[in-house]
């Protein structure tokens, strides 16, 4: 015995052939087969507008009873059908022309003629007018169309129409607008001017514009896969969308502008053209005024010869777009004249969409009016709440899915004898039924039910009509896409599966799958999760499905749902919430709540953006207090200052759905897709910005985990906004040691821990003792650092290091710092650099040649010990020189040689500052300038630094001053003995002070710059 699952009980390819979308397409047999009892009620014509009668509901045997025995005064009669495209009119139609076809007392009652809506040309449209009578001016009415079809292009045509259009509307006057304020638009300057502008020709001739479709639809016939022809002009076809206007002319350009500005001219443009249509399609196909309505009058009359009656049937009104007025004067016109009868009766059903009708010429619409006894036939089918359709639906695909499994060829056999039931004979038939549900007449809906049907339906109706039932949507749209192109689908347990969501998404009408379902299907049967959640939504009905059919679900190859995932009750009225209703939460919650679920639920839904931004604000909160503070260590900032760069918009969490139009959204760290699982929790989290109890523990713990999975993204996002990153720190210690270089703190060389400190010290109290060594340069770079190194430390700190107490920096990490201070000693130079991070630049900013600084700086210091040098030669003992130079200012007291009182003091103050010189700092920085002009030393740049930014103390400065001082004094004196010595006091002259004098002397007299002695 066969099974339900994976099993077919109609062929694709007979189902393809047997359910036809358009009424005149399938053979009589299979039309009849597949009618279904149509959904028809009255509606009054008022003015242009349709008031349905109420409860005025009928059926299509009543129609066509009205159609055939209503009587007329005129002897004529036209019956609208009006509704929207695909709702059934052709159908009815067709349905009409089988019924009279099938009474054989009509065949010499009627004339039936039949216009198919695929018949556009009007060269079809008149020869099936005037079919069935030969007279010498009917035939040449005919030939003269034939010749027009076959003697001209779609193209030149197209030409033709735009240019009847103008001449028919530079005939306008002003008196055939209705209102002062639409007047501009009659006469040659009017509309006409519009047309007769190449340029916007040009553009109302492109392809997909409405004169080109209609001039196509004019000289051939409608394919089954062609559009529809356009009712007529609308708004779009107007030339308002032009590339470059300015190519148009000046009269052009200035109408089109009024256009533009005044959507009531538009309007009033789009009547006009309609109105003008008629008489441009006459002029471009040569019919001339008035020739279809003779034709028809004496096709009429030659009927009525005959004794008979003339059944006009149009599928679609549209079809004698161009020819209207005539030929419904023709249909109109009495039979009767003076009491005697000249033109057959004639009775006319007319398929037209509601809004065409509305739309009609007034001319037309009054002679509509006239002829209908005030109602049409309305097929619109909308249902509601109360009245959702259910069966009917039911009954109109059973009918379709019956013919389906019997097959055209059967169906043609029985050519409209019963057809049976296919399901009578099925060995499955009692599962199927039970499982899927059946019609009132017995027939199987397999593979639907009646919510799968309901819900797909309102999936493909029109958006401003939810409850909408369009048969020609049905069937092309959700019969033969499930039964011809889901098939291996079904046989291969994939269906329903991501066609079907893609077809078919949940209507606003319908209540979709709760997410605490959803999420809990998610993840208790992940292999067929999605498959299953589509059919508890549409098969089982959303909420509804409860109880749903276990056999249904293995038709499909699903398993049953686990204990403790079964949807609520199908009894209780489905509520959009994340649980059972709890009126302990205040209305405004619950609102929320239900706003999150249906976001989550449905496709379409867009999360509110402040919805959005609270979650938004839980996510970063609870994202921000997890935070470490400890990879890397550095100091815990306050929450606005972290917010500055880790913002609660969506760069830093997107949700999807929730209306982000900001620049960075596709690089947010944080991403929640529109899913069953977020909505759980988002709605746990609603709730707990509320206050109210959480239902889910889980999504507390979700939000722990979220935190500590994206601390990385958290020390990132920080890093880039603070410019902290580890290669921005090594240009800022490289700063702070170039400062400290400058203070004569650190240099190349000094220990690791005595480099740390100076980098992260703030430079309070700090100065050189060597400022009189200092170049000018070198003075104004230090300065100019010193005014930013307390912002440049502070920066430097914060980022490695951790707060205590105070929440001043109380411990550094030496773990990470000392790897970026190697980085920062490896290269002592400062190139300009567009990746300098901006909290370094003030400390920088005049760093630019620092190197070059330098080289000034050892230039001016190997001067200052040229100097020295010249006083006290290297070798030389440099406190014993200044001894001497004290002893020999004594011994000149004795002889009278003393410098005066102030020189004396003045040279005696010196000598006590600079008697404690430890003349090794001389001979480092001797040693230090003598290293750094080694043309042949790898780390130049280093031994520069070093050579230049030690502070080399005060002692230097004060031994120099006093050595110039004493020299000066000194060669007074020398001076002054050589003049004594040729006079009688020269034996006053003790010989010790002879030789110190000339021991000076020799040594002043050393050659300048002879520092390597």
């Amino acid at each position: 015995m066969p099974e339900l699952r994976g099993y077919l009980c109609w062929d694709p390819e007979v189902a393809s052939r047997t359910i036809k979308t358009e009424a005149v397409n399938p053979s009589p047999a299979i039309f009849l087969a597949t009618h279904a009892p149509l959904r028809i009620r009255q509606a009054r014509i008022q003015g242009r507008s349709l008031s349905p009668v109420p409860d005025k509901w009928t059926d299509e045997m009543a129609v066509l009873n009205d159609f055939l025995k209503r009587r007329s005064s005129t002897g004529t009669l036209l019956m609208p059908v009006v509704g929207d495209s695909g709702s059934g009119k052709s159908h009815l139609v067709r349905w009409v022309r089988e019924k009279i076809a099938d009474n054989a007392t009509s065949t010499g009652k009627y004339k039936v003629i039949y216009l198919e809506k695929s018949q556009t040309s009007l060269k079809a449209v008149i020869e099936a007018l005037l079919e069935g009578l030969e007279d010498e001016s009917l035939e040449k009415l005919r030939s003269e169309v034939r010749s027009f079809s076959s003697g001209t292009t779609e193209e030149k045509l197209a030409r033709r129409l735009i240019n009847a259009l103008n001449e028919t509307l530079a005939a306008t006057t002003p008196n055939d607008l209705p209102g002062a304020a639409t007047r501009v638009l009659a006469g040659p300057r009017g509309l006409a001017s519009i047309l007769q502008d190449p340029y916007i020709q040009e553009h109302m001739l492109a392809p997909g514009r409405y004169v080109p479709q209609l001039a196509s639809q004019l000289l051939r016939d409608r394919g089954a896969s062609s559009a529809e022809r356009p009712p007529g002009f609308t708004v779009e076809d107007l030339p308002l969308s032009l590339q470059d206007v300015k190519q148009a002319a000046q009269i052009s350009q200035r109408l089109l502008q009024m256009l533009l500005t005044r959507p009531e001219l538009q309007h009033a443009a789009v009547d006009l053209l309609n109105q003008s249509l008629e008489s441009a399609v006459r002029s471009a196909s040569n019919l001339g005024v008035g020739r279809l309505l003779q034709a028809m009058l004496q096709v009429r009359q030659g009927y009525a010869e005959k004794k008979k009656e003339i059944i006009l049937l149009i599928e679609d009104f549209a079809l004698i777009q161009g020819v209207q007025g005539e030929l419904l004067e023709a249909l109109t016109e009495s039979a009767t004249r003076e009491g005697t009868t000249r033109y057959a009766p004639m009775r006319t059903l007319m398929a037209v969409t509601t809004g065409y009708f509305r739309d009609l010429p007034e001319t037309v619409m009054s002679r509509v009016a006239a002829a209908t006894s005030g109602y049409v036939y309305d097929l619109d089918r909308v249902f509601n709440n109360e009245d959702d359709g259910t069966e009917q639906i039911a009954s109109f695909v059973g009918r379709y899915l019956n013919a389906a499994r019997v097959g055209d060829t059967e169906l043609d056999r029985l050519q409209g004898q019963l057809v049976p039931n296919h399901c009578d004979e099925c060995p499955l038939r009692t599962e199927c039924h039970q499982a899927f549900g059946h019609s009132e007449e017995g027939y199987g809906l397999y593979p639907f039910n009646r919510p799968a049907l309901t819900r797909m339906i309102h999936s493909v109706a029109p958006r401003d009509q939810p409850w909408a039932f369009v048969p020609r949507t049905v069937l092309s749209t959700v019969l033969r896409p499930i039964l011809i192109e889901h098939t291996d689908e079904l046989r291969s347990d994939t269906f329903p599966g991501e066609r079907f969501k893609d077809r078919y998404r949940t209507a606003a009408i319908d209540d979709p799958l709760p997410t605490s379902i959803a999420s809990a299907v998610d993840s208790t049967m992940p292999e067929q999760a999605d498959r299953l959640k589509r059919v508890l939504e549409f098969w089982g009905n959303g909420p509804h499905s409860g109880h749903i059919n276990t056999d249904l679900l293995t038709a499909f190859g699903l398993k049953r749902l686990p204990d403790g995932v079964q949807p609520p009750n199908p009894i209780v009225p489905p509520i959009i919430e994340p649980g059972p209703r709890d009126e302990t939460l205040k209305a405004s919650l619950r609102k929320r709540l239900a706003t999150v679920e249906d976001w989550g639920a449905r496709a379409d839904r867009p999360l509110p953006q402040d919805i959005a931004r609270e979650l938004r604000g839980v996510i970063n909160d609870a994202i921000i207090r997890r935070y470490p503070w400890t990879t890397p260590l550095m100091k815990e900032l306050a929450k606005t200052e972290v917010e500055r760069a880790w913002p609660n918009n969506a760069t830093i969490v997107s949700i999807d759905g929730a209306s982000e139009r900001i620049v960075g959204v596709e690089k947010a760290p944080i991403k929640f897709a529109r899913n069953p699982f977020n909505s759980q929790s988002f709605q746990s989290w609603v709730r707990a910005m509320a206050g109210a109890p959480i239902t889910r523990v889980s999504d507390v713990r979700r939000l722990a985990t979220l935190s500590e999975a994206k601390t990385h993204e958290v020390t990132s996002r920080l890093q880039t906004y603070f410019e902290i990153s580890d290669e921005q720190l090594v240009l800022g210690f490289r700063a702070s040691l170039i400062g400290a270089a400058l203070a004569g703190i650190a240099w190349p060389g000094i220990d690791e821990a005595s480099l740390l400190a100076a980098c992260l010290h703030d430079g309070s109290g700090w100065g050189r003792q060597d400022q009189y060594l200092r170049t000018q340069k070198w003075q104004r770079m230090l300065t100019g650092h010193m005014a930013h190194r307390t912002a440049l430390v502070e920066r430097l700190r914060i980022s490695v290091g951790v707060a205590q107490g105070t929440g001043a920096v109380r411990m550094i990490d030496a773990a990470r710092v000392l790897p970026l201070l190697k980085q920062a000693t490896d290269n002592w130079t400062w190139n300009p650099d567009p990746t300098v991070p901006a909290w370094v630049k003030p400390a920088v900013n005049n760093f630019s040649g620092w190197i070059d600084v330098a080289d000034e700086q050892i230039h001016e210091m190997a001067g200052v010990l040229q100097r020295l040098r010249h006083h006290v030669p290297r070798g030389v003992s440099g406190t014993d020189s200044l001894g001497a130079v004290m002893q020999a200012l004594k011994e000149a007291e004795k002889v009278g040689l003393s410098p005066s009182r102030l020189d004396k003091t003045n040279l005696e103050n010196l000598y006590t500052k600079a008697v404690d010189l430890d003349w090794r700092i001389v001979s480092r920085l001797e040693d230090d300038l003598e290293k750094s002009v080694r043309g042949d030393d790898p780390n130049a740049i280093e031994t520069r630094v070093r050579a230049a930014a030690r502070d080399r103390g005060a002692a230097i400065e004060h031994a120099h001053n006093f050595l110039i001082a004493a020299d000066k004094w000194l060669d007074t004196a020398l001076s002054d003995a050589a003049a004594r010595s040729g006079t009688s006091g020269d034996d006053n002259i003790a010989a010790e002070l002879k030789g110190l004098l000339r021991q000076w002397a020799s040594l002043s007299a050393t050659k300048e710059g002879d520092l390597g002695d």
